[in-house]
């Protein structure tokens, strides 16, 4: 689904270091963004992997580049430079074929000298996704204004996998390990706690038991992060499938995803170890 126009639309904050002195250091835009105050956690992972675009179009009083890109999974990070005023930036990417990647992370920074520089992350449709894809970043309504370039997807080569519970109450967790971030799924088989998730998705106020909102990512006993993604559903299975985004680790070793519930908080005693895996297992 496309959403407005976006001008400013995300949190605007100032770097003091300007654009051409950031760069004379050997910084990209994804590393003088990852500087700004509360800045994403990963953009300096991302800085790391991605590649350069350096493609830019002029039009109306805007001038629009798009500096550096990144494709991993289904996901793809774009840093952009606007001079001339606040572009009306699309929020999402247009495929070729006319499908939509929509946006559901990014940020703008205001530069000293005027200038806008920012970075968006977009979820590609799990249909359209493909080894090599073209993307357009759309800054106004005509070809003028439609920045195009092509990325090849860097594919997962680190898997994680772990059980807990009875039968009657299981989670098995499925993730993948990207230069980004660790991203997957939790699948609980428990009518129980699926029933109680409906009832609370709907904003019942009894919903029978207290529901497992989010699974967080520990590492021997130490928090490393809070879910990033909280999107959780029930499948047509029954089961309620959560998914899941962590900034990725370098140690794999005593890992384990703790369930939080929506009104006792955190439960360690119900934790899934997790652990390296090949591919194929």
């Amino acid at each position: 689904m496309r959403r407005k126009i976006w001008i400013r639309a995300l949190a605007v904050s100032l770097i003091l270091m300007s654009v051409p002195a950031a760069m004379a250091s050997g910084d990209g835009l994804f590393g003088i963004l990852s500087r700004a105050e509360d800045a994403d956690e990963r953009l300096a992972l991302v800085e790391e992997a991605a590649v350069p675009v350096s493609v830019s179009r002029s039009a109306d009083q805007f001038s629009v580049e798009v500096s550096q890109a990144y494709f991993e999974g289904n996901r793809v990070f774009v840093s952009y430079r606007v001079t001339g005023g606040p572009a009306p930036i699309q929020d999402g990417l247009d495929l070729e074929d006319g499908a939509y990647a929509d946006i559901i992370a990014g940020d703008e920074v205001e530069q000293e000298d005027g200038s806008v520089i920012g970075w968006k992350e977009c979820v590609v449709p799990e249909e359209e996704t493909a080894d090599t894809l073209t993307f357009s970043l759309v800054f106004g309504r005509d070809d003028d204004s439609r920045i195009s370039f092509t990325l090849t997807r860097s594919a997962y080569d680190v898997y994680l996998r772990g059980t807990s519970g009875a039968d009657t109450c299981r989670a098995m967790a499925d993730l993948a390990v990207g230069k980004i971030d660790i991203k997957g799924t939790v699948l609980l088989t428990s009518p129980e706690q699926a029933a109680s998730w409906i009832a609370w998705q709907e904003g019942e106020e009894e919903t029978g038991t207290d529901v497992i909102a989010c699974w967080n990512l520990y590492q021997n006993g130490e928090l490393v992060s809070v879910d990033l993604c909280g999107a959780s559903r029930v499948n047509d299975s029954g089961n309620i499938l959560f998914e899941m985004m962590f900034p990725r680790v370098e140690d794999f070793s005593g890992l384990s995803l703790v369930p939080e519930y929506s009104e006792a908080g955190e439960n360690p005693d119900e934790a899934i170890p997790i652990g390296l895996v090949t591919r194929d297992q």
